[in-house]
């Protein structure tokens, strides 16, 4: 970044250089080089900003890493994390129950299995997903 700044001032020392007296010229040639050099300075500055937020962002992800081997475990045991994990939780979510019927949103077609506990007596029940009223009466007559 100091390659910009010193051409900037490269081409102030030139434009001092032509011996232009008060003229249009010389101010529109002295404007320019004021932007060129706040141009420069804004550049310079983002950059350091840049790089520092580089500096930070890689420090979030080292430790970020560290927590997840922390809590994790090492990468190799992942597997067997989820083993366990699947072994203690598999009777709480059976997806083979009776009383789970699959559902299609007609708003956002999104297959849903739902408990039949959650349908209303209207036979109408909510998408946990659009929010959007789902009538399964309905629905059953259309596949009929």
């Amino acid at each position: 970044m100091g390659d910009l700044k010193s051409r900037v001032a490269y081409l102030k020392g030139l434009a001092d250089g032509l011996g232009l007296d008060e003229s249009k010229e010389k101010r529109l040639m002295s404007e320019i080089v004021k932007v060129l050099d706040e141009m420069a300075e804004a550049i310079d500055s983002l950059q350091a900003f840049s790089e520092a937020t580089q500096e930070y962002v890689e420090s979030i992800d080292e430790d970020l890493e560290q927590l997840e081997q922390d809590f994790y475990g090492c990468e190799e045991d992942e597997d067997e994390y989820e083993d366990d994990y699947d072994e203690e939780y598999e009777d709480d979510y059976d997806i083979d129950d009776e009383d789970l019927c699959e559902i299609e949103c007609p708003k956002c077609h999104e297959v849903i299995f739902m408990d039949e506990d959650l349908i209303d007596d209207d036979g109408k029940t909510e998408c946990p997903n659009c929010k959007a009223v789902i009538d399964i009466e309905e629905m059953e007559d259309e596949e009929d």
